[in-house]
C-alpha cells in the first residue's frame, strides 16, 4: 500500500494524507510503521477518540507508507468511528524540509483563533473547525473531526494530547 502525498500552492487540503486513499484502504490491516516513523494509531487512542466524539467507536482503521511523489515524506492515517457519520481522523506525516516550509506559508493564510500552544504552527482548515492542522518541527498532523454540533473543544483536546505525546 502506497500513501502519496501532493502540495499544490494555494490549496491546504492537500498537506494531508490522502484521504481517499485511506478510506479506500480502510478494510485492510494495520501495516506497522517503518523504524523511525509514528503510528497515527499510537497517538489517538480509542479512549481518546470516544472523548472527543463523547460517544462508544469502533475502529481503529489504520494505514501508513511512504509518499512516491515527495520523496522524504511518511504517512500514517488512523481513523474510528462512532454513531451514524460520526467519526475522527488522524493523519500524521513526517515531512521533508521544503514541504514543511510549503505547509508554514500555506498555514499562515489560515485561521488560528484559540490555537496557542499547539505546534510550531496550527491553523483551522475552515471556519466550521471540522479539521485542524499543526506542524510541529517536521512532523505535521491533522485531525478532522465529524460529530454532532460544535466540534471545536473536541477537536482542540484530541489535537493537545497528540501534541503532547510528540514532545
Amino acid at each position: 500500500m502506497i500513501l502519496t502525498t501532493i502540495i499544490t500552492v494555494g490549496d491546504l487540503r492537500s498537506v494531508n494524507v490522502a484521504n481517499a486513499t485511506a478510506r479506500a484502504n480502510r478494510a485492510q490491516t494495520k501495516t506497522p510503521a517503518a523504524p523511525g516513523e509514528r503510528d497515527a494509531c499510537a497517538l489517538l487512542t480509542k479512549q481518546d477518540a470516544a472523548a472527543a466524539l463523547a460517544e462508544a467507536v469502533t475502529g481503529p482503521q489504520s494505514s501508513s507508507g511512504r509518499s512516491s511523489i515527495t520523496p522524504g515524506t511518511t504517512a500514517s492515517s488512523c481513523e474510528y468511528s462512532g454513531s451514524g457519520l460520526h467519526k475522527i481522523n488522524l493523519n500524521l506525516m513526517r515531512l521533508s524540509p521544503g514541504t514543511a516550509a510549503v505547509y508554514r506559508t500555506l498555514c499562515a493564510q489560515k485561521g488560528k483563533e484559540g490555537l496557542s500552544g499547539l505546534g510550531d504552527v496550527a491553523c483551522w482548515y475552515s471556519d466550521k473547525h471540522e479539521e485542524l492542522q499543526v506542524l510541529k518541527g517536521l512532523t505535521f498532523f491533522s485531525i478532522e473531526l465529524r460529530k454532532s454540533g460544535d466540534p471545536t473543544e473536541a477537536i482542540k483536546g484530541a489535537a493537545k494530547r497528540v501534541f503532547d505525546q510528540l514532545r
